[in-house]
């Protein structure tokens, strides 16, 4: 960019105030907009999946609860800690919350 009074090129300068571009020779360059561009996030309102009326709505994979008997049950899967492991995977009811283990070492 260079002033519009003498055309010299123009440097950053920083002020209290922020960085700003400025002529070397004392010039002020109104034209310019050195406004920092702010981005606004809207305000949104986030829902938690709760359980209501003994209903897990994340229940959605067929498997049959040990204690209960209910049909649908979530699927937790537990990631490894080491690289020769296995990882675990279990089951939660979507009834009673009953957890049964299904894969992985047994330690």
């Amino acid at each position: 960019m260079f002033c519009k009074t003498c055309g010299s090129l123009l440097v950053p300068k920083s002020t209290p105030y922020g960085k700003w571009m400025s002529c070397s020779n004392g010039h002020s360059q109104p034209e310019i907009v050195q406004k920092a561009e702010t981005i606004t996030e809207k305000n949104t309102i986030k829902e938690k999946i709760k359980v209501g009326d003994d209903v897990n709505y994340l229940a959605v994979n067929d498997h049959v609860c040990a204690k209960c008997g209910h049909g649908k049950a979530e699927m937790l899967e537990i990631g490894s800690f080491y690289s020769d492991e296995d990882s675990l995977v279990k089951m939660k009811c979507g009834k009673c919350g009953h957890i049964e283990r299904l894969e992985g070492k047994i330690t």
